[in-house]
């Protein structure tokens, strides 16, 4: 069957850059139902969804009081994404903006649950992030800085790594970004046995951890926003790999 779906998408305009851009992603479908199960997809990609909106509100809320970003941001839920990155393929393809004003994207995608490594260890302080490092040095150094300022968690490059045989790098909405050598940073929980399962439902969803996460997202957002120049890729390598 073909099933018609749309990309969904906010714009704040900001201040003296507005005219380069900051799009921060989730994707808001997941694999729908299998006979009379449903697949809820609280954690991949509710979690991702629901965030963007709160940080929506918030910058909103700032630019209110005159405390905008000197960017401007695009905070968009795309489609797709379960079905091969399709949304955001389509908006890399059909970009609102030139793509050299396109500075970076952010993206989050399941970022509402404790994976079964940090279950084990019996901690919850954390999050995976992968890019960053990978590709550019200054997405790297503001994300430290940003933590720093906030919450103080745990950054786990576990998976940033252009061999890892999961290849994380590439299986979510910011590849179709970086795959344009626009800079990215994805931020992640890691998988758990819900993944792509039934029990992903909102009763599992671990909420202290979930709200430190988007923070540090809305952090990391505002170094990015404001920094006096704009992010450079000093590695090609993860394109052409």
């Amino acid at each position: 069957d073909v099933v018609e779906t749309e990309n969904i998408m906010g714009y704040l305009e900001g201040s003296d850059k507005k005219d380069e851009l900051i799009i921060i992603t989730a994707h808001y479908d997941h694999v729908g139902r299998d006979g009379d199960k449903i697949f809820n997809g609280a954690d991949d990609d509710g979690s991702g969804t629901t965030s963007i909106l709160e940080l929506a509100e918030a910058y909103i809320t700032a630019s209110k009081a005159g405390k905008g970003p000197r960017r401007s941001i695009l905070f968009m839920t795309v489609t797709g994404e379960e079905k091969g990155l399709l949304g955001s393929r389509f908006y890399s393809d059909h970009p609102t903006v030139p793509v050299e004003n396109i500075i970076a994207n952010i993206n989050v995608d399941m970022i509402g649950r404790i994976d079964d490594d940090y279950v084990k260890k019996g901690e919850k302080n954390y999050v995976y992030v992968i890019g960053g490092s990978i590709i550019s040095s200054a997405m790297d150094s503001l994300l430290t800085v940003a933590n720093t300022k906030s919450t103080k968690m745990n950054l786990d490059m576990k998976y940033n790594d252009l061999n890892d045989r999961n290849q994380f790098y590439r299986r979510s909405d910011h590849w179709n970004f970086g795959r344009l050598g626009i800079p990215f940073s994805f931020f992640f929980n890691g998988t758990h046995p819900d993944y792509h399962r039934p029990g992903d439902d909102i009763s599992k969803i671990v909420f202290d951890e979930y709200a430190r996460r988007a923070q540090l997202v809305y952090a990391y957002t505002i170094e990015v926003a404001n920094m006096n120049k704009r992010p450079v890729v000093d590695n090609q390598e993860f394109i052409n790999k």
